[in-house]
């Protein structure tokens, strides 16, 4: 197995959890399987850093050891936003325990973040056969169908889940987080609240609540729904959620001490000689996140979409997402977090050029060739990040549809009409069609509210996006009259590909 030891420097050899002096060492089963447990807890709890200075004391001992550790090792990295880490760790802790769920949920996970949605099916239905009451692989499912443009599948495959399990508390759960993924945060909410209503006991449901609460920047109601889901857990003897809450409570919000029991407190005495043979590897890439994009704490982030252009260089997007702001920062489809300076905005149209303060790989742009005019009745799909300040989405998703007009409103030769759907989030992301092509710029929707008030009825599917041929020189873009069309990609093989080529971009002002 492919396990690294992350290393952390915690400032004391010992640890303070929920009131208890911890130590760093260990001798016997029991001990071991203690600090497996608070390792856990800590995991759960997204506590990463005091996560890993408990695993990095461990020594496997045989394959079930190699296989706990690694999957807590890929839930750190999944936690902090490293999916192509991750993944090796949640397979080789699946090929080491071919019988655990968690694992292979976890690489079905990595896989839906990687945008390896093969991979991810594959893992999904071995989870499915695990642990046949779960909901979480129908949320996989539902979450690579909305992402690939087919949000009717989606929608289907939750509401066919709901209807099956109305009373079931993790399919609910399931179903909330399904909203919240296609930005429907309201209903979401709801979905939770009319269930906590009527399940006085339902722990699980008022922990959700509380995230989102505190997401919206609703602290208060978050903490009170986080404590009354630990008193919940407590009385229920499900002793492991209740430290698990516990234990965020103690970093986000102050609460009452848990009480921890006995067999969870267990102090190991091992030598200092025995204990300096455990191999260690520091891992500098570890860091747990404290903020999305580094900007100052406070300030208000706002931001759209992009593609990364001229070798690795550069980002294009639309002038009004950096406008007036102050400091730049891209995030792209695998997790990196890149800051930027502004190089140029359009005087003439909605486009800004940004440059990457350090370049990717130039295979992680779009070539230069890739660009093509669009033609109506083209099929084409919008990528980008709609709604992320809402949902925190770390991924980009995908709505399929077609060019019906080869100019704008009132006929502006800059722009194209499109049906597929745009929502706040996606301005400054790409078009392609279905060979790969960059056919646009993402813009924006028709003001559907004015639209009505001067024409008296709302159109339905009216979004526009820039031609490509008035990107600058800077671009480096080559735009050729007859591209070569190449094969036509399937929606999730254009995903896989793009992936890592389009960008959140993100300032404040």
């Amino acid at each position: 197995m492919r396990l690294l030891w992350l290393a952390v420097c915690c400032g004391s050899a010992l640890l303070t959890f929920a009131g208890h002096a911890w130590s760093d060492d260990w001798t016997t089963t029991d001990d071991k399987a203690a600090l497996l447990r608070k390792a856990s807890v800590f995991v759960e709890a997204g506590r990463y850093k005091d996560a890993v200075a408990v695993l990095k004391t461990l020594e496997p001992q045989g394959r079930e050891d190699e296989a706990s550790i690694g999957i807590l090792t890929g839930k750190i990295y999944l936690g902090i936003d490293r999916p192509a880490k991750a993944v090796g760790y949640f397979e080789d802790a699946q090929s080491q325990a071919p019988e655990s769920f968690e694992a292979t949920l976890g690489a079905a996970q990595t896989h839906l973040q990687l945008g390896q949605f093969k991979q991810a099916r594959r893992f999904v239905q071995s989870a499915q056969s695990l642990k046949p009451e779960s909901s979480e692989p129908d949320f996989i499912l539902s979450a690579i169908a909305f992402r690939t443009g087919n949000p009717t599948q989606a929608n289907a495959q939750m509401l066919g889940l709901l209807k099956q399990r109305p009373d079931s508390e993790d399919v609910v759960i399931a179903y909330s987080k399904y909203l919240a993924l296609t930005g429907d945060s309201g209903g979401s909410k709801r979905t939770l609240e009319r269930f906590a209503e009527r399940n006085a006991n339902a722990a699980a449901v008022r922990e959700q609540l509380g995230e989102l609460e505190i997401k919206s920047g609703n602290q208060a109601a978050g903490l009170q729904w986080k404590r009354t889901a630990a008193t919940l857990y407590e009385k229920q003897g499900d002793f492991f959620r209740r430290d698990v809450t516990q234990a965020w409570l103690e970093v986000n919000g102050q609460s009452a001490p848990p009480a921890i029991p006995p067999e969870a407190n267990v102090v190991a005495q091992q030598s200092r000689e025995a204990k300096s043979v455990a191999p260690v590897v520091v891992d500098k890439d570890f860091a747990p996140p404290v903020k999305r994009f580094p900007f100052p704490a406070g300030v208000m982030i706002t931001g759209g979409s992009g593609f990364i252009v001229d070798g690795g260089r550069k980002v294009v997007t639309n002038r009004h997402v950096v406008e007036g702001g102050k400091e730049f920062a891209v995030r792209t489809g695998l997790g990196e977090i890149i800051k930027a300076r502004l190089l140029f905005l359009s005087p003439t149209d909605d486009i800004a050029v940004l440059e990457l303060e350090k370049p990717l790989p130039a295979d992680r742009a779009i070539p230069a060739n890739a660009y093509a005019k669009p033609g109506v009745g083209r099929n084409v799909v919008v990528m980008g990040y709609p709604l992320w300040s809402v949902l925190g989405e770390g991924s980009p998703s995908l709505t399929n549809g077609m060019v019906s007009k080869r100019t704008g409103l009132q006929d502006d030769k800059g722009t194209f009409q499109l049906t597929a759907k745009v929502n706040k989030g996606n301005s400054g992301g790409p078009v392609f069609d279905l060979s790969g092509h960059v056919v646009g710029i993402t813009v924006g929707k028709l003001d559907t509210k004015k639209f009505q008030d001067d024409q008296g009825f709302i159109p339905e599917d009216v979004n526009f996006a820039i031609h490509v041929d008035r990107l600058p020189l800077i671009a480096n873009i080559q735009l050729g009259n007859n591209p070569q069309a190449g094969p036509e990609l399937g929606t999730e093989e254009l995903y896989q590909a793009m992936l890592g080529k389009v960008v959140m971009v993100a300032t404040y002002k």
